[in-house]
């Protein structure tokens, strides 16, 4: 497998300290490290292309200034498929979709032209104003996780369903928690410490894991790891990763932000202990080593 050599600058150092337990690693670098480790041994007609693009779009401003980067990536060989990876929500950003490219997506977003014409500004009612991506998913979803991975606990599960985390990056969290507060079975916390986070999703039997800036968050697949059926409330993309090769009804709720209301009764007619039977059995696939697996299996079918 061939990589392309990447100029330095769009591979920059940097320490990500998101989520607060990560080792500072952002998906790109990790999965750079394992290409460039096993390239001669892969077969793939894909050109690996390890752009650092959430580390290189955080020291530039998010993304607000990336010409020399566009310009770069204008000079590529557009005969030429590509493939990459990319942790950052907004996806990658391009001049125009000239550029054969395979987007294998953890934080959703896909091959899309310009940040500004695919976040747009949302006016909350308590006068709140935040940006929210709406542009193209990638070609392939992929779970949205850091190393270390969140810690399971052997722990009773004694708390129906939490949710933990702000409440301002999208709408859908306002209208979750308007509409589900008033129940005792929902318990929402606004802030807490890492250690606290980390024990009351492992004591939970179900996890509250709306989208927020983007399509998805790494509070699904935390609830995975820790053996709590995630309920993940989306809108604008559905991000399911494997669900070319994975049932997600079988181990997760998915609902549209519009169906909230309903929840309570959905839950009430889940086979819960099935259902976390399940959620163990699918544990082990959200692992890096499975992640890395899986894009292998698509670059060279």
């Amino acid at each position: 497998m061939l990589i392309v050599d990447v100029p330095s600058i769009f591979q920059p150092k940097y320490i990500s300290n998101y989520p607060s337990y990560t080792s500072g690693k952002n998906m790109e670098e990790i999965c750079y490290d394992f290409f460039s480790k096993n390239k001669d041994t892969i077969d793939s007609n894909c050109i690996y292309l390890p752009v650092f693009w959430t580390s290189y779009y955080v020291t530039n401003d998010y993304a607000n200034n990336i010409d020399e980067l566009y310009d770069w990536l204008d000079t590529l060989d557009k005969t030429k498929k590509y493939f990459t990876i990319v942790q950052c929500a907004f996806g990658i950003f391009v001049k125009n979709f000239d550029l054969n490219i395979t987007v294998f997506s953890s934080g959703g977003g896909g091959l899309n032209i310009g940040r500004n014409t695919n976040i747009r500004q949302v006016n909350y009612t308590n006068g709140w104003i935040r940006s929210i991506f709406f542009g193209k998913k990638g070609d392939y979803d992929l779970p949205l996780m850091c190393l270390p991975l969140f810690p399971s606990i052997d722990i009773t599960k004694t708390i129906f369903c939490s949710f933990m985390g702000r409440f301002d990056t999208h709408p859908c969290r306002i209208i979750m928690k308007n509409v589900l507060s008033d129940n005792i079975n929902f318990q929402f916390y606004d802030s807490l410490n890492y250690e606290e986070y980390n024990t009351i999703l492992n004591k939970s039997i179900f996890t509250l894991a709306p989208r927020g800036f983007g399509y998805t968050s790494f509070r699904l697949f935390e609830a995975i790891l820790a053996g709590s059926i995630p309920i993940y409330i989306w809108e604008g993309e559905k991000i399911l990763p494997y669900s070319d090769e994975l049932n997600w009804e079988d181990f997760c709720i998915i609902i549209h932000i519009s169906e909230i209301s309903n929840l309570p009764h959905i839950l009430q007619n889940v086979d819960i202990d099935k259902m976390q039977c399940k959620v163990n059995e699918v544990k082990p696939l959200f692992t890096f080593e499975n992640m890395e697996n899986y894009i292998l299996r698509k670059i060279t079918k």
